[in-house]
């Protein structure tokens, strides 16, 4: 549970825009859609969608780093790392077994991209229930660990002789289209009270240089 009384008194530091502009950009924002990216190669694509899920609303990322744990580029996510919530999975036997099995524990569907044209078209994808939208990696795709796990698989229709989009590309492509549809529809897709109290604190954090000094201050007076 968020400690309020911390929340407004570090808020206090912050100018009335800063905290205003939070407010607006909590209104959109969403845990009802998650990206999960199963073991990337290439840390710039991790960094691009990141950035892509920031833009979208998307709260929350699962990154299962197997083989390689990427440093964030912040030529490429802009700051995003910041205001996104990116969940780590990297114990190389299991971090596909744990991340899938955390999800599906908080109700997730889990959705895997596939270039196979017998998958489901976006388009035609139930966003009723809250689904984790899994890319794997460049070149390879998902484990079999990850698509036996799956839920349903889904296509993004092409119209051109290459066989998929760029994985980055992928992921925008495939957030446009939910979150567009997602914010046209009946669901309640919003955060929570709770969700936003929580996500407030840890921005306001991230936003106060001398944040370790504030903390200490405030213990001592409670």
């Amino acid at each position: 549970m968020t400690d309020k009384n911390l929340l407004h008194y570090l808020q206090q530091f912050l100018t009335p825009e800063r905290l205003e502009r939070f407010e607006e950009v909590l209104n959109f924002r969403t845990k009802h859609i998650t990206v999960v990216l199963e073991n990337f190669f290439k840390p710039h694509n991790a960094s691009a969608v990141l950035r892509s899920c920031d833009c979208f609303g998307i709260q929350e990322m699962q990154r299962i780093d197997r083989d390689h744990v990427h440093k964030i580029n912040r030529d490429i996510t802009r700051g995003a790392q910041k205001w996104v919530t990116t969940k780590l999975w990297q114990n190389p036997e299991t971090c596909t077994k744990d991340c899938l099995q955390s999800l599906k524990e908080r109700n997730y569907r889990l959705i895997a991209t596939s270039p196979e044209p017998t998958a489901t078209s976006l388009f035609d994808l139930d966003l009723t229930e809250p689904v984790a939208i899994m890319f794997g990696r460049e070149k390879t795709g998902l484990s079999e660990e990850a698509m036996n796990a799956a839920d349903e698989c889904v296509t993004i229709p092409m119209f051109g002789f290459t066989e998929s989009y760029n994985v980055s590309v992928s992921v925008a492509l495939c957030l446009n289209e939910l979150v567009h549809r997602l914010h046209n529809s009946d669901r309640d897709w919003h955060l929570t009270e709770a969700e936003k109290d929580e996500i407030r604190l840890a921005w306001v954090k991230r936003c106060l240089p001398n944040i370790h000094t504030l903390e200490k201050h405030y213990r001592r007076t409670q």
